[in-house]
């Protein structure tokens, strides 16, 4: 841990300048500079970003009920897990996570002062768990999932950070294989919680209204690639010329990942093609969404929903929101991400897992046989709401750290 900090510090300091420059649209200076009032006795939840914030939000909902007394604080990483986190409710304390560079983490505890460190997922940092470890506060990871080609890596890092990863006393894994893998690691408890995205509560929306809303026509067939990567808004161009000689009315909404890749990806199509969320044309076969927190909204609307990062090397996105409202889902082969997640619906038939090669004739196939589809759609829904005992079993998990 020593060469970590003296390392980590040293380029801190020497990089600062092009730190503030490189880094100034991340919100560089709120993750280094620091208010002087102090939370008192603060639970500190931690995410990486707006999939983990919204995974964990029925959650914090649920501990600001149950425990009115405590301060619950939630950091993150990116301004969009920040502007998600702000939303779950005014009693919850929001702060962006700082550099994990030791002065700065140690301001951070001089001010949050907690009593309890709740990790989501495996976001683990050295200087963070460094003075937990110096303060002697608990860790516990939520949600927790381990991939095994990280299980490596991992053991690793116990190597030189034996002292830190101390302070981790529980970890909930949202699945067996998750669990065994961090048995491995020698944790001194692990249990198996299930997934916290299975807890999902979406609004109910209508399709008929939400169409009339976005102007689209009852019979338009729509579909919506959710969470695009670089790549796949290709794959959907090439998806509408290989289907719109059999699917009429066709129309294929692309929300990416990162709004930021607007640009990018309107120089893939023709604009006599496409419009945008911001200025749509539904007369139009493509329409880009260039806004943030509107997926519910598309995918109650459409026929079918295509998961993004799944088709190339990403690793997937959560198909859970679009299964809420019993839509058939399809993925491609690299869903490693959310595996646990996945499996759970492959193991029912209630998922469609194909490559690029194949993904029209899956669609051709849903689309001859709305049967089918609604049928998938349905059975995925009952396997989420079988689920949704994940949230209790976290918050029985975490009844002792708290109370």
């Amino acid at each position: 841990m020593f060469f970590h900090k003296l390392f980590t510090s040293f380029f801190y300091f020497l990089l600062y300048p092009i730190l503030r420059v490189v880094f100034f649209k991340y919100d560089f200076l709120k993750r280094v500079t620091f208010k002087k009032n102090s939370i008192e006795q603060s639970i500190w939840i931690h995410t990486a970003s707006l999939g983990e914030v919204n995974a964990v939000k029925p959650l914090i909902k649920r501990l600001l009920e149950t425990y009115p007394s405590r301060t619950f604080l939630l950091t993150s990483v990116t301004k969009a897990g920040m502007e998600a986190a702000r939303d779950i409710s005014g009693k919850l304390v929001v702060h962006q996570f700082p550099l994990d560079i030791p002065h700065l983490m140690k301001k951070a505890f001089d001010m949050f002062k907690p009593r309890l460190i709740i990790l989501v997922e495996t976001e683990l940092w050295p200087c963070m768990l460094h003075q937990a470890y110096k303060h002697n506060v608990p860790v516990v990871i939520i949600n927790a999932r381990l991939m095994k080609r990280s299980l490596n890596g991992y053991r690793f890092l116990k190597l030189f950070f034996r002292k830190e990863l101390s302070t981790i006393k529980l970890v909930c894994a949202q699945s067996e294989q998750d669990a065994e893998r961090f048995n491995k690691l020698k944790f001194p408890e692990v249990i198996v919680s299930s997934n916290l995205k299975f807890a999902v509560n979406l609004p109910d929306l209508d399709m008929t209204t939400l169409r009339c809303a976005w102007q689209y026509k009852e019979n338009d067939f729509i579909i919506t690639f959710g969470c695009s990567r670089p790549g796949e808004e290709l794959l959907a161009k090439n998806l509408y010329e290989k289907l719109n000689q059999t699917i009429s009315q066709l129309k294929i909404i692309i929300a990416p990942r990162h709004i930021s890749r607007i640009p990018e990806i309107e120089t893939l199509f023709r604009k006599s093609d496409i419009s945008v969320f911001s200025d749509p044309k539904p007369e139009k076969p493509f329409l880009i969404v260039d806004e943030m927190g509107v997926l519910p909204q598309l995918y109650a609307m459409s026929n079918i929903v295509i998961i993004g990062g799944s088709f190339v090397k990403f690793g997937g996105h959560n198909p859970l929101e679009a299964i809420w409202y019993e839509k058939p889902v399809i993925m491609g082969e690299h869903y490693q991400s959310c595996k646990g997640t996945v499996n759970k619906f492959l193991s029912d038939k209630a998922i469609i897992i194909t490559n690029a090669a194949k993904l029209h004739n899956e669609i051709l196939d849903l689309y001859h046989h709305p049967e089918k589809a609604g049928e998938i759609g349905k059975k995925a829904k009952q396997i989420m709401l079988d689920n949704q005992h994940a949230l209790q079993n976290h918050l029985q998990a975490l009844e002792r750290f708290i109370r």
